[in-house]
């Protein structure tokens, strides 16, 4: 009989990785090789990016079509400018609704600022 006592290795450990609420272990992970395409599920995640003259186009059409914008019946509307926006320049915006707000918080953060500015130097005040 030989007297060799066995290698104690730590045992393996979970480790919680922030955000997602994914485990991860210590253990050694084999790497697969990432995929040339992407797939399906992925592709359809991915941002559609409008330039400024697409953008301008968008609002030309939500301020076109203002007058089916009423209670009960948004959805409907951006969904009309959904279909319009692909028909006319090509481009499928999933949520033309989030493209507008982001445009508008944009135009307040840039240009606010200068119309309040001037709006005091001609004595009139605009309300914050």
């Amino acid at each position: 009989m030989s007297s060799q006592t066995p290698s104690l290795s730590p045992a393996p450990t979970i480790l919680a990785s922030r955000g997602r609420g994914r485990a991860t272990s210590s253990l050694p992970q084999t790497q697969s090789p990432a995929p040339q395409t992407q797939s399906p599920a992925r592709a359809d995640n991915l941002r559609t990016r409008l330039n400024d003259e697409q953008k301008l186009h968008l609002v030309r059409l939500c301020i076109e079509y203002q007058a089916e914008h009423v209670k009960g019946k948004k959805g409907a509307f951006w969904q009309k400018i959904r279909m319009l926006l692909k028909e006319q320049i090509g481009k499928d915006l999933r949520d033309p609704h989030s493209t507008m707000r982001i445009l508008l918080q944009q135009f307040e953060v840039q240009r606010l600022p200068q119309m309040r500015q001037l709006k005091w130097s001609c004595g009139a005040r605009l309300s914050p």
